[in-house]
């Protein structure tokens, strides 16, 4: 059976998202309206309703990071209701998206930066969000160390992301599916792992212990995102040539078949983090 192994700490797989800024446009396309999936299911509003709920409210000034395209943004505003919210990417074509998105709103500004270089100053926002950036992040440590410098004493900071090792498409044991969604994995996440270390990496940049939170997140009829998810891993698993063209087809064509005839089933648990610096 074809297998790629999640992978462990210190060996990361390849990540597209790591030269996002160099991306074409069909991918950028791609990309967005996988965003837009997950940001639509009823599942994943559910879940950003709570964890965003429970962050600083109206009045905040906020810094979102790796806001893509947007579609997280409209969660955030919800929730939050802040003073202004300035949301950095890396890549332009998306920044672009999200500036159309929003055109004509109050309150909003859309810049070029990642996590590690926000080209932001020093002490000026009251929360700080990334919302599934960390598990793309090639250096959590200087993410980290960065949110800690834009944020105001007592500011919080707040990483979603997916705990991505517990990942899951299987039916039964040895379900040829799950190859896709590791293929999936080793194609578009940087860091299976990384929810699980970010706690003591969190302490270990000066923010206050965090409050963890689990997120259970399942598709299975109505499973647009994950199917688009699948469908730009196995593509890039053909591109890289782990796989060829007629497997990734065919990977697409049973998660379309399961998903049509109401047997597919998809995980993936998501973890909140929450810390504040010290006032």
């Amino acid at each position: 059976m074809f297998a790629l192994d999640c992978p462990q700490r210190g060996h990361f797989m390849t990540d597209l998202y790591l030269s996002i800024s160099e991306q074409p446009e069909a991918v950028l396309d791609a990309i967005a309206a996988s965003m837009d999936d997950r940001a639509k299911d009823p599942a994943m509003q559910e879940i950003c309703a709570s964890y965003m709920g429970r962050l600083p409210g109206p009045g905040a000034r906020v810094l979102e990071i790796g806001c893509g395209n947007g579609a997280s943004t409209e969660a955030l505003l919800q929730a939050t209701s802040p003073a202004h919210l300035t949301g950095v990417d890396p890549s332009e074509g998306l920044l672009v998206r999200a500036r159309a998105r929003f055109h004509g709103r109050d309150g909003l500004r859309f810049a070029t930066g990642d996590a590690a270089d926000t080209r932001q100053s020093d002490a000026v926002f009251d929360l700080v969000v990334a919302h599934t950036v960390y598990s793309h992040l090639p250096d959590p440590a200087a993410a980290l160390a960065e949110a800690f410098r834009v944020l105001k004493p007592g500011g919080t900071l707040a990483v979603f992301d997916g705990d991505y090792a517990t990942n899951t498409v299987a039916l039964f044991d040895g379900d040829p599916l799950q190859a896709a969604m590791t293929a999936t994995q080793r194609n578009l996440i940087h860091d299976c792992y990384i929810m699980r270390r970010l706690p003591a990496l969190m302490e270990d940049a000066g923010f206050h212990p965090p409050q963890c939170t689990a997120h259970g997140f399942v598709q299975t009829q109505r499973a647009d995102y994950l199917r688009s998810l699948i469908s730009r891993g196995v593509n890039a698993a053909a591109k890289a040539a782990e796989i060829g063209q007629n497997l990734s087809e065919a990977f697409q064509t049973e998660a379309t078949r399961r998903i049509t005839n109401g047997t597919f089933f998809g995980a993936i648990l998501f973890i909140s983090a929450v810390a504040t610096k010290p006032a």
